[in-house]
């Protein structure tokens, strides 16, 4: 994962350059679905846009070191507070790779699946925070 890691890590210093990328990828990802734009018709986007940039630092860093999960939990959780449905991660990593393809010079079919893969551990804890617990003690009551 050494030199995946590193190519993801390069490719977002590229990216991240300006802020326009940020812009880029807010743009991209509120195009997506109606239903996103809806999430976001109250945002304070420059607070949301730094928090993009902690959030994808934390997932990189997961992506490389998988035992500091405590934040990507804790993003899970508060995106299961805001009703995040499953598949609108997908729509996120596409929007992400979409706004990279636009401000990396360097991006790639190959740096794109890099991203993904980079991505998705800390998107399969997210959502596996985001799943009640299975078990007798967890049965709906009718």
């Amino acid at each position: 994962m050494k030199s995946i890691y590193g190519a993801v890590i390069a490719s977002y210093h590229r990216a991240r350059h300006t802020d326009q990328f940020f812009d880029t990828f807010y743009g991209i990802f509120l195009r997506k679905s109606p239903e996103i734009q809806l999430m976001f018709v109250h945002t304070d986007f420059p607070h949301q846009k730094l928090m993009l940039k902690e959030s994808l630092l934390e997932l990189l860093l997961f992506a490389e070191c998988p035992a500091e999960c405590e934040v990507i939990q804790r993003i899970g959780r508060r995106h299961t507070e805001l009703k995040v449905k499953p598949e609108m991660y997908a729509m996120w990593v596409d929007a992400l790779c979409e706004a990279l393809a636009l401000h990396d010079p360097e991006f790639s079919a190959d740096l794109e699946q890099a991203w993904r893969n980079a991505m998705q551990p800390g998107i399969d804890l997210m959502l596996t925070v985001a799943k009640p617990p299975s078990g007798p003690g967890n049965r709906s009551r009718k």
